[in-house]
């Protein structure tokens, strides 16, 4: 009895402390890219629509949110409530910038119409070439993609 007792604690220790990282991994600050007419995150969808067997949307002018400087916006009230409350889990990998080409280095807007979600994060591409490349070796990108972000977020937040 004991020995279970022992193993459900180790499990909520396990299971918190995972959860708690990713959040603490969240970082506001960051720059998202947004649509230089409009000022919408991601061109105007709605990331939360991302996750929906339909795909992405465009979100509508009643439902939107200010945040990391950035509007975000969503296509119905509850798709609203949920990023509120779950940004981080939403919010697209890269600050929204294509994942191929941050893992090789570059920058470039990701298109909200090419998309992956991978391990429960969204992640945009700049093309359907660089989806393709990206597809074929994931776990490799996805690696480098996180090295080279630091460096190219700096650059990215620099004023013009």
């Amino acid at each position: 009895m004991r020995w279970l007792v022992y193993v459900g604690i180790f499990a909520w220790a396990v299971f918190t402390a995972g959860s708690s990282s990713y959040s603490q991994e969240f970082k506001w600050q960051e720059k998202y890219w947004a649509d230089p007419t409009t000022g919408f995150a991601i061109g105007g969808y709605d990331v939360v629509s991302y996750w929906s067997p339909a795909g992405p949307v465009l979100g509508k002018d009643a439902y939107e949110v200010q945040m990391a400087k950035t509007t975000w916006r969503f296509s119905n009230k509850g798709n609203f409530e949920e990023f509120r409350k779950y940004a981080g889990v939403y919010a697209p990998q890269f600050s929204g910038y294509g994942a191929y080409a941050v893992s090789q280095g570059k920058a470039p807007r990701g298109n909200p119409r090419i998309w992956v979600i991978a391990n429960n994060k969204l992640y945009l591409f700049f093309s359907l070439k660089g989806k393709k490349k990206w597809l074929e070796k994931q776990q490799e990108s996805i690696r480098k993609a996180i090295e080279n972000w630091p460096a190219l977020r700096r650059q990215i937040a620099r004023p013009n």
